[in-house]
């Protein structure tokens, strides 16, 4: 059941309930209505837009396509419907915009923090962990209180969308709408500090590579997700809306087949430019994230690599991409 997990963090787009909800991860929604701040707008958004990225899932994009940028006009707003081949699956895109009918404008406070840290959606039902709550549930409090009045900041779209046009295999969607997926709800009733930001920077890394859920995609060839004995070792197959199969690569300090065999400088680029250290354009999701990632601080990107720098060392040679012809034109390469 972790591989399934597993691949639909890959596609890092949006959580989607499958049913009814076994009650014992419902916790009260009770929190105080969040105090709009210049500091919570402004952490707010470089959490939303950087750290999480949480447009490359939830923005519209141009055409309908994985290979189109985000729609300035469709901010936030969803719609896009993904095609995952590796699992059978079908997933919708949730607006995440405050328009009332189509949005979270109706939502409380609360039921916002729930649905980012335990995965439960207003209604009561169970998320599809392709929203990384599984990650979220790490986010202090302040930052989860930032990214709420953030969200209430951002221009209301109407945009319905379908969510019947969500489908999973049936075995998945069996266990995924048990709960398999999800943790107590008790992790999100105590309080969630952020660790110091001046303090030290492998605990500060660890919670930026958690903001980001880069194990989400990056760990685990068996299926085991945040197993600290293959953290970050590469991930399996992702083949979404025609892009082939692509392979998360291998980021642990292993010399041979992980990021041991370049500076922190050359990753930094890499992270900046969208680059591969070949010099390739990278391919969906991680181009998705690319926007996003690029604009973090020096202190978090410097912070995420020290952090990824101190796993373990795993020798896990990854397989290349297989880029459909369609995908190898949208990114102008030849494999």
């Amino acid at each position: 059941m972790r591989i399934l997990r597993n691949h639909l963090f890959v596609l890092a787009l949006t959580a989607l309930g499958l049913g009814a909800c076994t009650g014992k991860y419902i916790r009260a929604t009770n929190l105080e209505k969040v105090d709009s701040t210049p500091e919570r707008l402004a952490r707010g958004s470089y959490l939303v837009n950087q750290s999480a990225s949480c447009g490359a899932c939830h923005s519209t994009r141009v055409d309908g396509s994985i290979f189109g940028g985000e729609r300035t006009d469709m901010f936030l707003a969803g719609g896009t419907v993904i095609h995952e081949a590796e699992l059978g699956a079908t997933l919708a895109v949730p607006n995440l915009t405050p328009d009332v009918e189509t949005g979270l404008g109706a939502w409380s406070d609360d039921e916002i923090l729930r649905a980012m840290r335990d995965g439960i959606a207003r209604d009561g039902h169970l998320l599809i962990p392709m929203m990384p709550f599984t990650s979220y549930q790490y986010m202090s409090d302040e930052d989860a209180r930032s990214v709420i009045a953030y969200l209430r900041s951002v221009p209301p779209v109407k945009n319905p969308v379908d969510r019947t046009k969500n489908d999973l295999p049936f075995f998945a969607g069996f266990m995924l709408n048990r709960g398999v997926a999800h943790h107590p709800p008790a992790k999100d009733v105590a309080p969630v500090a952020s660790p110091s930001k001046g303090g030290d920077t492998l605990k500060w890394g660890e919670y930026v590579a958690r903001l980001g859920h880069c194990w989400e995609c990056h760990s685990d060839k068996s299926g085991h997700g945040p197993d600290p004995d293959w953290m970050f070792g590469g991930g399996n197959p992702i083949n979404a809306n025609g892009t082939g199969r692509v392979f998360p690569r291998n980021l642990t300090p292993d010399a041979e087949t992980g990021i041991g065999r370049y500076t922190d400088a050359q990753l930094k680029t890499a992270l900046r430019d969208g680059k591969r250290l070949d010099g390739k354009i990278m391919a969906p999701p991680m181009s998705l994230f690319i926007p996003h990632i690029s604009g973090l601080t020096d202190e978090d990107l410097d912070a995420l690599i020290a952090y990824l720098r101190a796993q373990k060392p795993i020798k896990n040679k990854v397989p290349e991409r297989e880029l459909t012809p369609a995908a190898k034109k949208a990114l102008g390469v030849d494999s």
